[in-house]
């Protein structure tokens, strides 16, 4: 998985997963941009790499 933002550069500590029904987001919070849906097992491995998530569910 790609750990920095394709648009600003920003490192993997701005980065954020976004959960909306069944799709996974993962954005950039400095400049606000998607950068890909992520896989079951790619929001597994940003929770193990302590990437924020939010889930838009609840």
């Amino acid at each position: 998985m790609d750990l920095k933002c394709n648009k600003c550069g920003a490192s993997k500590r701005s980065l954020f997963v976004e959960i909306q029904g069944n799709r996974r987001g993962l954005y950039c919070g400095e400049c606000g941009k998607w950068q890909k849906w992520i896989t079951k097992q790619e929001l597994q491995i940003a929770k193990f790499q302590g990437i924020k998530i939010i889930n838009k569910e609840k």
